[in-house]
């Protein structure tokens, strides 16, 4: 399955890699120290379940939990051990026929609408195939919430269900060494 001219995968691949660099995870910035795998599992976690329950339940067909899951920040030549970690957790939100006739955008701006209105910041905006790409850094006025982001992707979709594909993920984080082996 394709994403516009890129494959898929590699669209998400981009996309996290961005949010990870404007969120702080980059090869030559610092790692949280003040951060768990738990810490970071539940807090992403949380991001995406408030994003969800934002949105009609009546209009929601399903949800499709695609991944939860820790993974490397930098790369092996920088950090073989893999023990600066993110966590990133992904869902696939698809809708009832026929209620969102904009191919999920109108429900995606009124997604980004209400996080802005809670305080967090608009990271990125483009398009993305036929619909858009939009990241979102949550408030840092609190230290716990300092470098976790959300992507929101909708829009493009062609016959079928119209879907969201909402993923949240944590800052990098200095991981215990049975935490990086997992």
């Amino acid at each position: 399955m394709t994403d516009g001219l890129m494959p898929k995968g590699l669209a998400a691949a981009l996309a996290l890699l961005a949010l990870a660099a404007v969120a702080g995870c980059s090869q030559s910035s610092g790692a949280r120290t003040d951060l768990t795998l738990n810490d970071a599992q539940q807090t992403t976690a949380a991001h995406g379940e408030d994003l969800i329950a934002r949105i009609d339940p009546a209009s929601i067909e399903r949800i499709d939990n695609v991944t939860s899951e820790s993974s490397g920040c930098r790369g092996i030549d920088v950090d073989p051990e893999q023990r600066v970690r993110m966590w990133e957790t992904r869902r696939y939100v698809w809708f009832v026929e026929g209620v969102s006739p904009l191919g999920g955008l109108d429900v995606l701006d009124e997604l980004v609408t209400a996080q802005v209105a809670d305080g967090w910041t608009l990271a990125g905006d483009r398009p993305d195939g036929d619909g858009r790409r939009v990241q979102l850094l949550a408030p840092d006025q609190d230290d716990n919430e300092a470098g976790y982001g959300v992507n929101i992707v909708g829009g493009g979709e062609v016959g079928g269900l119209t879907s969201l594909n909402i993923s949240a993920e944590s800052p990098c984080f200095e991981a215990s060494e049975r935490a990086a082996q997992s």
